[in-house]
């Protein structure tokens, strides 16, 4: 499973703070395919925060109400794209280009668990 790791600090609503490392697993997708227009399909991805990759594998629970992005992620995914690519690396690359913007290309990385 590929999983997008953030190497930087994460803030939460409480004003607490998740250290680098934390890692965001997608729970799932929904794509409003009779909607697309202009080549593009209206999408959400939801996502989960874990303080690290051994809380995931220890099982432990997601932290809700992250401050710095919406865990729900919405935006457009590219006809071809959805047609031709695996879905994992189109939503990862979905959350990554979500992400980016808000802690920059270098603090994100997709690991595989």
């Amino acid at each position: 499973m590929k999983v997008v790791k953030i190497n930087a600090e994460v803030n939460l609503s409480s004003g607490m703070i998740v250290g680098i490392g934390s890692v965001l697993v997608i729970s799932e997708a929904y794509t409003d395919n009779k909607s697309q227009a202009n080549g593009t399909i209206p999408s959400q991805v939801a996502t989960l925060l874990f303080q690290n990759e051994q809380a995931i594998i220890d099982g432990k629970v997601s932290i809700p109400n992250v401050a710095d992005f919406n865990t729900t992620m919405s935006g457009n995914l590219d006809v071809a794209r959805y047609e031709t690519e695996a879905a994992e690396v189109m939503l990862i690359e979905f959350v990554v280009g979500t992400l980016t913007p808000i802690y920059g290309e270098e603090n994100i990385e997709v690991i595989t668990l």
